[in-house]
């Protein structure tokens, strides 16, 4: 059997290994019915939590969309982390004229905790309800019903339910990777979760009841790691039996995206060092479709470049199929989220991830010292 050969039939099982993923996962969770829960038929009271370190800026332009939910029996919790840009002075005016809102500033943090997990650990305490949504200050919820949305995906036997948030579409092709990224990262967790196989979820748009997180120890043996406060608290406690998920597009927040790479990369690096915390069946699942979403482009291109026409037609015939069935997933997650996407730029995109998240990635791993803004 000649090279070629060989790098066309271990292409072709990594087009299935990819196609697995497509056919499990993606294509059920992106044609998924998005139907109305009737699980809180109650109404059950909600605290929003928001942590806020010198996001005075923020606040001022995104506060008063948390406060105006169409929700009855709800609370707004902002925990002003040793801010010094005004804060605190402009949190408590907001507190006089706002019956929603409840502010707790924290002067200093514990010295064996996080600083974001501290803020949380307190806000939580804090909060008079028992489900918990989980937001940030620079987000934005899509609409004045997102606490009701959010909240319907509770019942008696849900504790986590996992959120979708996404970032603004602006010019430019960093701002176009970036909401690529995020809406592969969104697909990879909420398919998996749709599938009851949920390994994480972002806190920007994360609920989970009170007692249940108070049941579970908080953030015991997370406590000293930086990040983890959403994906990691959910790779440990979340189970099939116990995790929803609401993709409603009226349930969906927003966040301005970073304008330089730099910046981006900064972000991402705390967002990626967290994932070797992960349990192993996840890090192997994950790890899995990342290799073979790489591999398929590297034999593709050693094909092209080594192969005959009649084999380069063939691999070209599998990558089209690939490209094909990226686009309609992602085609059908613009309709559903309300979003929208340019989508004859994934392969490019694609391949950019392909690069980012093993270098950027395994860097990240190696980083140590990281901080909370």
């Amino acid at each position: 059997m000649d090279q070629i050969h060989l790098i066309s039939l271990i292409f072709i099982f990594i087009f299935l290994i990819q196609a697995y993923f497509y056919f499990k996962y993606f294509f059920p969770f992106a044609f998924k019915k998005n139907k109305t829960s009737l699980g809180n038929q109650n109404k059950e009271a909600v605290s929003v939590i928001i942590c806020a370190h010198n996001e005075l800026k923020n606040l001022k332009q995104n506060l008063h969309l948390f406060l105006n939910q169409e929700y009855e029996g709800y609370e707004v919790v902002v925990i002003n982390d040793r801010s010094n840009d005004g804060s605190k002075e402009w949190l408590g005016k907001q507190e006089k004229f706002n019956p929603h809102l409840k502010t707790i500033h924290i002067s200093k943090t514990q010295d064996d905790y996080n600083p974001k997990k501290y803020a949380l650990t307190k806000g939580i305490a804090a909060a008079k309800n028992d489900i918990i949504l989980l937001s940030d200050a620079d987000c934005q919820p899509v609409s004045s019903r997102w606490v009701d949305r959010m909240s319907q995906s509770f019942n008696k036997s849900i504790s986590i339910v996992l959120g979708v948030s996404l970032y603004k579409k602006e010019k430019g092709f960093l701002n176009q990777f970036i909401r690529f990224e995020t809406v592969q990262t969104a697909l990879l967790y909420l398919s998996f979760a749709f599938k009851k196989e949920a390994y994480m979820g972002v806190g920007r748009n994360l609920a989970y009841r009170k007692s249940f997180f108070v049941a579970n120890g908080g953030f015991k043996d997370l406590s000293s790691i930086m990040g983890g406060d959403d994906d990691l608290w959910v790779n440990r406690h979340a189970k099939k039996e116990n995790t929803a998920i609401c993709t409603h597009h009226e349930s969906l927040t927003f966040s301005i995206p970073k304008r330089k790479w730099s910046s981006f990369f900064i972000q991402k690096k705390r967002h990626l060092s967290v994932g070797k915390y992960y349990k192993f069946k996840d890090k192997i699942k994950l790890g899995l479709f990342h290799s073979s979403q790489s591999l398929l482009w590297i034999l593709f291109i050693l094909g092209l470049m080594l192969g005959s026409p009649t084999d380069c037609l063939i691999l070209s015939f599998f990558i089209l199929m690939h490209i094909v069935g990226q686009y309609v997933v992602f085609y059908k997650l613009s309709i559903n989220f309300g979003i929208k996407f340019t989508h004859y730029k994934l392969p490019v995109l694609e391949i950019l991830f392909i690069f980012y998240y093993w270098i950027w990635g395994f860097y990240a791993s190696l980083t140590k010292h990281l901080k909370w803004k």
